[in-house]
């Protein structure tokens, strides 16, 4: 068991306090297993569950607040069937609780005691939660638009927030710098993140009655829960508890489409790309240092991206979302607006992942709604 780099291959001991190789490139966790389905009925009905397709080493012990097993809506739009994964309902209100759980579990296991992050809100408040539960230090590095809400409930676990003037990149450089005297706990960089991940592609799969859907469709910032969904389903159909892979549908936004316009141009790492500020800031990573992972998953599974554009598809989509009771940040929104982009063929009994919870953001979203809309009609 042990790290192994992407890029050089050179290998790791998981007790190197390292979030990347030496070389630069991004790490993968060698050595885990799956989980024995036969003992699932009498397990916690939490991502720990699943603990064995993790890869800790046996002695980590979880911190949990109890996350994971998120619903699995069933509706129908236009006469297609297609389910909703509501991720948004988990205990710091968005899908990063699953792999901050696994994280922070393992980075106490090493011993440390003050961690390092940066995030668009999500992530840092996610950090900060499981960091509060396991009695570590956390600092917090965020882009200056972030909504005050995030930050106010990445506050109140206790984190230091420091504000980054500029675009979201130049928060994921601070905290690089800051790391050099801590510990950097990144979502956006770390294996382990990414393994707490795979545990909804589980869920889905024990929600369908131990099947997988033909179709996911998840937004892509830096790609994380892309891979992660994957690296579950392929875990799944290798050890013969289910019959393939889904086509993984990764959605951008056209302010920020690293990934998207690698794909369409056959790319194997992000594309360099001009950004500008998105309603869907939680996808806005400019530069994903995993993207390679995530491309490789997506062409694996014989899926693709899609690109969706701010006030007809974004804002729309969201619209709908509200309709049908369902308060989610923007960026939970592109995967319904990508899902009304595909072919109608491909629609039905496609699982969309609903990522972030909507009271994190409610005043932008008045403010959505305020400026020339009357009200939701």
């Amino acid at each position: 068991m042990g790290y192994i780099c992407f890029s050089c291959g050179e290998r790791h001991p998981f007790e190197r306090r390292i979030f990347r190789c030496d070389c630069g490139g991004f790490l993968l966790v060698e050595g885990y297993e799956i989980f024995p389905q036969e003992e699932l009925e009498g397990r916690d009905l939490t991502i720990w569950r699943y603990r064995e397709a993790f890869g800790l080493p046996g002695d980590v012990e979880p911190v949990s607040l109890g996350e994971g097993f998120t619903p699995l809506l069933k509706r129908e739009i236009d006469g297609t069937e297609l389910y909703l994964k509501l991720d948004f309902m988990q205990p710091s209100g968005s899908f990063k609780d699953r792999g901050a759980s696994v994280l922070i579990s393992f980075v106490r296991w090493l011993g440390v005691t003050d961690v390092v992050e940066d995030s668009s809100g999500n992530a840092g408040a996610a950090i900060s939660a499981y960091a509060a539960a396991a009695g570590l230090n956390c600092t917090v590095f965020v882009p200056d638009y972030t909504p005050e809400g995030k930050l106010t409930q990445i506050r109140l676990y206790g984190a230091k927030v420091v504000k980054v003037p500029g675009k979201r990149q130049d928060a994921n450089e601070a905290a690089i710098r800051a790391s050099k005297d801590t510990f950097y706990a990144s979502h956006l960089w770390h294996p382990f993140f990414v393994m707490g991940l795979k545990s909804a592609a589980f869920e889905v799969w024990e929600a369908l009655g131990k099947r997988v859907p033909p179709v996911v469709v998840v937004p892509v910032g830096s790609g994380g829960f892309c891979e992660g969904l994957f690296l579950g389903f392929k875990a799944l159909a290798e050890a013969g508890y289910s019959e393939g892979v889904p086509r993984m549908i990764g959605v951008q936004a056209e302010r920020c489409p690293p990934i998207h316009r690698a794909f369409a141009e056959g790319l194997d790492d992000y594309a360099d790309v001009e950004v500008e500020i998105t309603v869907a800031e939680g996808i806005a990573v400019q530069r994903p240092p995993r993207a390679k992972a995530v491309l490789k998953a997506i062409r694996e599974s014989r899926g693709y991206t899609i690109g969706v554009e701010e006030e007809e598809e974004i804002i729309s989509a969201l619209k709908v979302l509200f309709s049908m009771g369902l308060f989610v940040e923007p960026t939970s929104a592109t995967v319904l607006a990508a899902w009304l982009k595909m072919a109608p063929e491909e629609r039905e009994g496609a699982v969309l992942i609903l990522t972030g919870s909507g009271l994190k953001e409610t005043k932008k979203l008045g403010e959505i709604w305020l400026q020339g809309r009357e009200g939701l009609s």
